[in-house]
């Protein structure tokens, strides 16, 4: 830890043996004491809380949440329903997926109200989100839309802007996932 307690002596006690010592010995307590206060800082958000914390949360909300749930998902998924408030807007959906997938570019949002359908797509880096995002969704979108939530593949359209050349080192598998948003 960069922050030791002799550090934070008068210039003229930290050359006195005995207090060298008080310091030596009482710098673990502190260090200790330093971590459990960072620790109940982080564990007062959602998304920066610790595995019990976050296990503490989802017996509060009665979550089920799968062994192979890492835990930034399964604060994304108590962070969802903490945020499920009502009235449910375009832009509350809109904020809710921003806070979900954390970036602009990794989803899009299309509302088409002459024919009621709602139309999400996650890109592929947020994949393992789909999930949450289609719970999160079929909370906020009305019943009587049509709601569709799918991930974000290359197209042929995509890669026709590219040359045979750029695009030869890439089985086909890699070029379905390439991003070129």
């Amino acid at each position: 830890m960069d922050r030791k307690l002799i550090n934070y002596l008068p210039d003229i006690l930290k050359n006195i043996e005995e207090f060298d010592q008080l310091m030596q010995s009482e710098q673990p307590e502190v260090e200790w004491l330093w971590s459990e206060a960072d620790k109940y800082i982080d564990n007062s958000f959602v998304l920066t809380q610790d595995e019990s914390t976050a296990s503490r949360w989802e017996r509060i909300l009665h979550i089920t949440s799968k062994d192979t749930d890492e835990l930034d998902v399964k604060n994304l998924r108590i962070l969802s329903i903490m945020q499920g408030k009502l009235p449910y807007t375009v832009r509350v959906l809109y904020k809710n997926l921003l806070a979900m997938v954390k970036n602009e570019k990794d989803f899009k949002l299309e509302i088409d109200n002459d024919k009621y359908s709602v139309k999400i797509t996650v890109a592929l880096s947020s994949s393992e989100l789909k999930e949450e995002i289609e719970k999160l969704a079929d909370r906020i979108v009305p019943a009587n839309m049509l709601l569709s939530v799918s991930l974000w593949y290359t197209t042929h359209r995509m890669l026709e802007k590219k040359t045979y050349g750029s695009l030869e080192t890439y089985t086909h598998e890699e070029l379905t996932r390439l991003d070129l948003r």
